[in-house]
């Protein structure tokens, strides 16, 4: 087991901390996210084109009846009905559209540098239950095998903790993560 945990803390040291690393995946993150934004984004202007033609129709329809050019009768009352409906809803899709576009967030590298650094640190020269917590909170998945070490984690997890270092001591958030080497490997 100690060599396991030599191969997976040299592993770490020798990539993911590297401050140039830590950057790239928050890199990839970001152009993530905004593909994700503008995506959102096309989909807000077209719900705002949506609730407008129906907002318009709606204003005709009322003004048909206000000049007397048609009686308000049960075919246009259902119509009408229809109308109200699809500008209610292309209004509440917009609403949780708005609601779930993302601001972006600009990591400094500075604190990019001294997240790196200070998990190197302590991953190098650190306790055992801290290099444990942190591979918990961190990674997802650890396949060792012959030739190489993968270590697979969520970039989110990632970035929250960099965020999160702004304040001192970086600090790990104990979410369900699972351990999977395969049996071969660990002898």
């Amino acid at each position: 087991m100690e060599k396991l945990d030599r191969l997976v803390t040299d592993h770490l040291l020798a990539r993911l901390f590297k401050p140039e690393r830590i950057a790239i995946i928050l890199g990839s993150l970001a152009a993530h996210r905004a593909e994700q934004a503008a995506a959102v984004n096309a989909r807000i202007v077209a719900l705002q084109r949506e609730m407008i033609e129906a907002e318009d129709k709606l204003k005709r329809l009322y003004r048909l009846v206000e000049d007397g050019l048609t009686d308000l009768d049960e075919v246009l009352r259902e119509r009408l009905n229809t109308l109200k409906s699809e500008r209610d809803r292309a209004k509440a899709a917009l609403e949780r559209a708005k609601a779930h576009s993302a601001s972006h967030i600009q990591i400094d590298p500075a604190l990019i540098e001294r997240f790196g650094r200070t998990m190197g640190e302590n991953f190098g020269g650190g306790s055992v239950p801290f290099r444990k917590a942190y591979l918990r909170s961190l990674i997802d998945v650890i396949e060792v095998d012959d030739h190489q070490v993968r270590i697979k984690g969520n970039k989110d997890l990632l970035e929250k903790a960099v965020l999160a270092s702004q304040n001192g001591q970086p600090r790990c958030s104990q979410t369900s993560t699972s351990w999977r080497a395969r049996r071969d490997s660990n002898s």
